[in-house]
């Protein structure tokens, strides 16, 4: 033990918490066709709203990822401009995670641990850093 008498210092890493969906046939096959053809992902993006809204979530120290039929964004914490929360047209909950350059990313509170993730979000972002 050192002289010091205080706690160590923390050094582990945290594990990413993962919020996603269930499989689903249909999900999956749309990711692996969009994969393929990547001019799809522009498109879906375009023409429907919840292309953009998050299937998979990843909280880390470092930041924010997620993948949506519309392709995949990752945003770091020192990058985060604002954490807002939102409504769909049909009146269900959101959030959105903005980077200072504009992207953004899109949860919506049908995904599995919702509630979870937004309590994660409304920490602030150098504590989920630390």
């Amino acid at each position: 033990m050192d002289g010091g008498g205080g706690p160590a210092p923390h050094t582990e890493t945290m594990e990413p918490a993962v919020f996603e969906y269930p499989r689903c046939a249909l999900r999956d096959t749309c990711q692996v066709v969009a994969a393929a053809f990547p001019p799809l992902r522009a498109v879906a993006a375009l023409a429907w709203p919840a292309a953009r809204r998050a299937d998979r979530v990843a909280v880390s120290e470092n930041g924010i990822e997620a993948r949506t039929l519309a392709g995949h964004e990752s945003i770091a914490w020192s990058d985060v401009a604002a954490i807002r929360r939102a409504r769909t047209t049909w009146g269900r909950m959101t959030v959105h995670v903005i980077a200072r350059s504009g992207a953004q990313i899109e949860v919506a509170e049908t995904i599995p641990g919702f509630d979870e993730l937004a309590a994660m979000l409304r920490r602030p972002w150098l504590s989920l850093a630390a």
